[in-house]
């Protein structure tokens, strides 16, 4: 059931007090009554809506999440019809990459220094979908170690390799370009996953 649409709007104003206020202090110095101040939005209202701070970020983290997983879907249903290993992970680092640059207002701020909380409750949303995409196709993609070793393999690599890169001011592009080709030199190389077929030239990877 679709929500009211004064309650989108009040969430909205929610969301977006965070992300602004987030800006001069960590979240774990952020109060309820700091957010609701900003927003103009009653203390009542926002328990209305969540139980604290950590639920309204969790439904953020959520929303980015599940449009991310409508990029990823529409981008197999578009040039990987055949579930080919390569191209399937290409296809959930492009969705991961668009996520963080549309969604760059908030996750600028979600680190390791600046939020931990924030960062490992983001990290864990990006390590489970990882998670899901190996187990739907388990008969494809067939891991040598546990599905969460290898998601945690694959995301702690390539989260450290794009860390490393925007630190040192390389555009998204590139990012994007390098981490394909690492990403693509780990499948390959069959560390974590068993020896895949090659990627027929229609559905290499961009």
């Amino acid at each position: 059931m679709a929500e009211d649409k004064r309650i989108r709007k009040t969430k909205r104003y929610l969301k977006q007090a965070l992300i602004e206020i987030l800006t001069e202090k960590p979240f774990e110095q952020i109060t309820v009554t700091e957010l609701c101040q900003h927003s103009d939005i009653s203390r009542i209202t926002f328990y209305a809506h969540y139980n604290d701070k950590f639920a309204l970020v969790d439904e953020m983290f959520a929303e980015m999440l599940t449009s991310a997983t409508q990029d990823y879907r529409q981008r197999q249903q578009a040039n990987n019809p055949t579930n080919e290993t390569i191209q399937t992970f290409c296809n959930l680092l492009d969705c991961i990459l668009n996520l963080y640059n549309e969604n760059m207002s908030l996750l600028s701020d979600t680190t390791i220094d600046k939020n931990p909380y924030l960062y490992y409750m983001f990290y864990s949303y990006i390590v489970r979908n990882v998670e899901q995409v190996i187990m739907h196709r388990h008969q494809i993609i067939k891991p040598k170690y546990s599905i969460k070793q290898v998601s945690g393999f694959i995301c702690n690599s390539l989260w450290a390799f794009m860390s490393e890169a925007q630190a040192a001011d390389i555009s998204s592009e590139v990012v994007r370009r390098d981490a394909k080709t690492v990403l693509t030199g780990i499948l390959k190389a069959n560390i974590v996953i068993e020896n895949q077929p090659a990627p027929t030239s229609a559905n290499s990877h961009n």
